[in-house]
């Protein structure tokens, strides 16, 4: 959060939908899903989520369009339970850029899939 502490206020509010949303119990996810896109691109998606990765901890980052976002979110929706209670970044894979000089690319955590449900499959609960 360098620059206005931009990236330390949008944690808190990332933190806040957590602790409001959180489940009942310990193994029940919280009701929400936590969408970090990368630099939003001119153009429109070829190819949908085929061109798409999902990837967790904070690590890699890239560009996408504005309906690849949009295809994103509503395929956190129709995934349902498989999305519920996770945090993501998404862009195109061939974006995909180390947020960090020291962080691995890949990382390891890549989610991809066909639809833009399936990009969730595999997700890690928060």
């Amino acid at each position: 959060g360098y620059i206005d502490k931009i990236m330390d206020g949008k944690y808190r509010g990332e933190e806040a939908v957590r602790t409001i949303m959180k489940g009942k119990g310990k193994s029940a996810p919280g009701n929400y899903v936590i969408v970090r896109p990368g630099p939003l691109l001119s153009g429109k998606s070829k190819n949908g989520a085929a061109d798409l990765e999902l990837n967790q901890g904070d690590a890699v980052g890239g560009g996408l369009s504005r309906d690849e976002l949009a295809g994103v979110v509503v395929g956190a929706l129709v995934a349902g339970e498989v999305a519920r209670g996770t945090t993501v970044e998404c862009y195109r894979s061939r974006t995909a850029t180390a947020l960090q000089p020291e962080f691995a690319l890949p990382s390891g955590r890549e989610l991809r899939g066909d639809t833009y449900a399936a990009l969730f499959r595999g997700a890690k609960k928060d």
